[in-house]
């Protein structure tokens, strides 16, 4: 999740808390009790935009009440998060509290490492549900309390849509396209994206695979345990499918959604340059800052119609307990308190995504339709946060990229299939 996107550079906030207790911000603290009157301070890394603005509030709350912790918080651009997490992973300078996505290839690191706290031992680890916990989960180990459930799609511009005659979004292929060239004529763009955003790059391939996914068990299996043989005619031809509707849907796409940074490509669609963004159910507090009087709504990419179309979903980026720190009972202090039904609520309202917590927070009025989404039988995981590695999906949009400015359909996929091979599960 998350999934969520890039600010400015951050700089490191230093905010003062303490240890009265657990999960409502009541009780002893039996960390601090253990050390006396000493004040414990509990480092924690995580992208600045994770909280939007409230993190300032919620370090300050929990300070009021928990005197001897200081939690030193260090946030960082999306952009540079998990790399700076490759590094501390690989030179053991990990702080106490860090942000991690259950699918990314940094936690599959830290898990080898032994830097996985299990949260289930903790009490806020209740406030979820079993589905919740098991998507969280590396085998037996809970690894992160997750900010928000993630669901892929295009949020869009009523306005924009609704001047090339698409008073509701378009519900197929061919009526996607179409909005694309009668915006085209009028100097705009249908859609804008972030390369640099792992998932961006290879965009319509989630919907690709997911899609497939839900029609064939056999390839539902392979694909979510990373052990395709492309070599098969019949899954040569998905890749070749998901090859032209990329090329197709990047004859409408921004100029630059190559190269953006998210940030980039959420301004442009906040500027109306592009009638749609791609992204997930976490945008709407970022899009309301960039455009308060911008009305949008999201809806899941019209691939096939809808009775066959997959729902692409990950549980949000959360946070980690350190299982090497030096102040774990602090840290578990700290998270029973931000993970607490009354604190996380908080956190979810204002990020107005898709709520972790059963009953709790309220998602915007956008994503309405996309919490029934997830009650059917056909959501799929993101494919580069669990199934496909990370830098096998970037080697997927590049060739894709390849294939829509060159062409030579054949040799790109011969090339995204021996990338793919390097990292298969045998």
């Amino acid at each position: 999740m998350r999934l969520k996107k890039m600010t400015r550079a951050g700089a490191a906030l230093v905010v003062l808390a303490s240890v009265l207790a657990a999960c409502s911000g009541g009780g002893k603290d039996e960390g601090a009790a253990s050390r006396g009157n000493d004040q414990v301070e509990v480092s924690m890394l995580f992208a600045e935009s994770v909280f939007g603005n409230i993190h300032f509030e919620l370090i300050k709350e929990f300070e009021k009440n928990h005197p001897h912790i200081k939690i030193k918080a260090e946030t960082l651009p999306d952009s540079s998060l998990f790399d700076t997490l490759r590094t501390r992973i690989s030179t053991a300078e990990l702080p106490d509290i860090y942000q991690l996505n259950i699918g990314h290839d940094t936690t599959a690191m830290a898990m080898k490492q032994g830097y996985i706290y299990d949260l289930s031992q903790l009490e806020a680890s209740r406030n979820f549900s079993e589905s919740i916990r098991k998507a969280t989960s590396l085998g037996d180990k809970q690894a992160i309390f997750t900010l928000g459930l993630g669901v892929l799609g295009l949020t869009y511009n009523k306005a924009m849509l609704a001047d090339v005659g698409y008073n509701e979004p378009p519900q197929t292929w061919d009526q996607l396209l179409d909005a694309g060239k009668k915006l085209k004529e009028k100097g705009k763009d249908l859609l804008v994206y972030s390369s640099k955003w792992e998932t961006g790059v290879g965009n319509v391939f989630h919907w690709t695979f997911g899609t497939h996914a839900v029609k064939n068990d056999a390839f539902k299996q392979a694909y979510l345990s990373n052990s395709i043989d492309w070599s098969l005619p019949e899954n040569r031809a998905i890749l070749a499918e998901g090859f032209q509707r990329f090329k197709e849907l990047n004859d409408f796409v921004r100029t630059g959604s190559f190269t953006n940074e998210y940030a980039t490509a959420q301004q442009s669609f906040a500027n109306e340059d592009a009638a749609m963004l791609l992204g997930g159910t976490w945008e709407a507090r970022t899009l309301h800052e960039l455009a308060p009087n911008l009305d949008f709504g999201f809806i899941n990419l019209p691939y096939t119609p809808d009775a066959e179309n997959a729902y692409v979903f990950v549980p949000g980026d959360g946070f980690a307990i350190n299982a090497k720190g030096q102040h774990i009972e602090e840290a578990k202090v700290f998270l029973n308190w931000l993970f607490s039904k009354e604190i996380y609520g908080k956190i979810s309202e204002a990020e107005g995504s898709l709520s972790a917590q059963s009953g709790v927070g309220k998602p915007d009025k956008a994503y309405n339709d996309a919490q029934k989404w997830l009650e059917t039988d056909r959501v799929i995981s993101f494919a580069n946060t669990g199934p496909i590695p990370g830098a096998t999906w970037v080697a997927l949009g590049n060739a894709a990229q390849e294939y829509t400015f060159k062409g030579e359909l054949d040799k790109v996929i011969d090339k995204f299939i021996s990338e793919y091979n390097k990292t298969k599960a045998k």
